[in-house]
């Protein structure tokens, strides 16, 4: 026998009818058949490439989904399955087409770090600012460190359209990458953004005491000969500053009869040439990293012993 006609297209109707569908909305499309004979069961399709199948004897058959975004849009529609005289199942003609809007989520916000750097180290602040693009709704923000949001010990402050987020002492669980997005309150729903593009946090250990050396490396001079100590910091991550002290009392730089010279690099030395008796004592140094404008110190390195002994008279000349 020749192939038969296929069946006459099902009606389609959506609920509920909006011009404009939101992220979050449930969508119901119903396919029905023109009549309830042999039916197998019906097709939904989008513009976008999907498909389902759905097997059933009824003649009408509705079809939800829950809107997660514009893939979700474009032109929908439906057909239906029936068994013919020839028990051969035939595909009906295809529907009217319904065409489906999806608002897009609000664009993306922009997240700053206001410290000059990235790096820092633990138990120094962090203070990130979420700006979101200009809009009429209402707006609530979150952070996130990783993907988990940052709850615990911060301090949100909300502006017009931004959010600063306030982390008091960073630690090490504070390294990584660092996001933000924002909600816009629409139809009495919260829509949320895309996520900001991320700033990579790196928190570093604090940095340990210093290396105090001595020259000569017995610590024993004699007057009016010269003494040089060497402070070495155990980083150069960021930019430094060396103290030295005597006898636990910090010393001057450039105070005379001893000079300090920070000679760049992660060293500085002090050193007194000439060396009087009254240089000797018990010495160590100090190192400060200046961390997103402030100076954080280090503990003190260990202390080194320097005596100054007096020189011995010249011997008579021999009679």
């Amino acid at each position: 026998p020749s192939s038969p006609d296929l069946p006459p297209p099902p009606d389609i109707t959506v609920t509920p009818e909006k011009t404009e569908y939101l992220i979050g909305d449930t969508v119901a499309i119903e396919c029905k058949a023109p009549w309830a004979k042999k039916i197998q069961g019906f097709q939904f399709s989008g513009t976008s490439g999907w498909a389902v199948d759905v097997r059933t004897t009824r003649k009408t058959y509705v079809y939800r989904f829950n809107v997660t975004g514009p893939k979700d849009g474009g032109a929908h529609a439906c057909t239906y399955a029936v068994v013919n005289q020839f028990r051969q199942i035939l595909r009906s003609r295809e529907s009217k087409a319904v065409v489906i809007s999806v608002k897009d989520r609000p664009p993306q916000p922009t997240l700053l770090l206001t410290s000059p750097s990235r790096v820092t180290v633990e138990g120094q602040p962090l203070v990130f600012l979420c700006a979101a693009p200009a809009a009429a709704a209402e707006q609530r923000f979150q952070f996130y460190n990783g993907k988990m949001e940052v709850t615990g010990g911060a301090e949100v402050v909300l502006g017009n359209g931004e959010a600063k987020l306030r982390l008091p002492r960073s630690d090490g669980n504070h390294t990584g990458n660092f996001t933000c997005r924002y909600e816009e309150k629409t139809e009495g729903r919260w829509i949320r953004s895309y996520l900001s593009r991320a700033v990579e946090i790196l928190v570093k250990a604090p940095a340990p005491p210093p290396r105090l050396r001595v020259d000569p490396a017995s610590g024993v001079v004699s007057e009016d000969d010269p003494v040089r100590l060497t402070c070495v910091a155990s980083r150069a991550d960021f930019a430094l500053k060396f103290r030295f002290y005597r006898n636990g009392a910090e010393i001057p730089a450039g105070r005379a009869p001893s000079q300090s010279r920070h000679d760049g690099g992660n060293f500085s030395r002090l050193f007194g040439p000439p060396t009087p008796r009254s240089f000797g004592g018990r010495f160590s140094c100090g190192v400060e990293e200046e961390v997103g404008g402030a100076w954080v110190p280090a503990p003190r390195s260990e202390g080194v012993d320097v005596a100054v002994k007096g020189r011995c008279p010249p011997s008579p000349p021999a009679a």
